[in-house]
């Protein structure tokens, strides 16, 4: 997994690094092992507040969490909690899509149509 770390109007701490870095791969263990996981984690500062925004690009589409608070600990968990809940919601979507099985009576019909000896 590819992570990239900009920081607008100050630097990102390591202590901020590594707490994304260990939560992104509980995240990758939900989402499954995918190699093309490239993720960008934005950290800005406006007037009081400290912006975060994570973004996880997988195949199909992208995650995004966003959180702001005056404290950087909280902007950076409240975004991570975003991005989980969205990454979640999409795994439980994947998982409830099924095939639709074509009806017995469809089935039958050709059946007969092909084979009118088994009828």
């Amino acid at each position: 997994m590819n992570v990239h770390y900009t920081g607008r109007n100050l630097e990102v701490p390591s202590v901020v690094r590594q707490e994304v870095e260990t939560r992104l791969k509980k995240l990758q263990k939900v989402m499954g092992p995918r190699p093309s996981m490239e993720t960008r984690v934005i950290v800005a500062k406006e007037r009081h507040l400290l912006l975060v925004e994570i973004t996880v690009n997988l195949r199909d589409h992208a995650v995004v969490g966003m959180g702001s608070t005056p404290e950087l600990r909280a902007s950076v968990d409240e975004a991570l909690d975003r991005l989980e809940r969205q990454a979640l919601k999409h795994k439980t979507r994947l998982r409830v899509k099924k095939r639709h099985v074509r009806p017995v009576a469809a089935r039958s019909i050709r059946t007969l149509r092909e084979n009118p000896a088994v009828a």
